[in-house]
């Protein structure tokens, strides 16, 4: 089950890191400017574009020789993982989603049950709407890498259970 364990955090691991690989090439070649409205990262594409191909040839050469973060660092001046290209990414499917749920009345979130979580929810920068709390504002990456990952370790909870 170890085996399994490692397997689904290096899916999770690459899953972000492919984003913001993704990111760094599309910026390279010109395909996805950060402010610019016209240029958004889910509508690049780096089909023969050298400046990309020389990025991933740049990562690929390294091999296992060095620590991935220092592959990263040196390649694409990143050296950390960073789960913002991966909302970046799906930023118009996540307005999109907002949008049509305040069309739609419907709350996202979990029902309030009173003053036992109400530290948590004002922390957490939530608000109270139709007797469930959800974010008031956009919600900040940590939250949602966080949300990710408490949904990573109910899904290895249930396979820890099943197998």
């Amino acid at each position: 089950m170890i085996g399994f364990a490692k397997l689904r955090y290096g899916y999770f691991f690459s899953n972000v890191l492919q984003f913001q690989i993704y990111r760094a090439l599309c910026t390279a070649s010109g395909q996805y400017v950060p402010q610019d409205p016209s240029k958004p990262l889910h509508k690049c594409d780096i089909y023969r574009q050298p400046a990309a191909g020389n990025i991933l040839k740049k990562l690929m050469e390294r091999g296992t020789s060095q620590p991935w973060q220092q592959v990263l660092q040196e390649v694409i001046g990143e050296g950390r993982l960073d789960g913002s290209a991966l909302r970046e990414f799906f930023r118009p499917l996540e307005e999109w989603l907002r949008n049509e749920n305040l069309r739609n009345n419907e709350y996202v979130g979990w029902i309030y049950d009173g003053d036992y979580c109400k530290h948590s929810i004002e922390t957490a920068n939530l608000q109270v709407f139709g007797g469930f709390y959800n974010v008031a504002v956009e919600v900040q990456l940590t939250s949602w890498l966080m949300l990710m990952l408490s949904s990573w370790l109910v899904v290895m909870r249930t396979f820890a259970t099943v197998g």
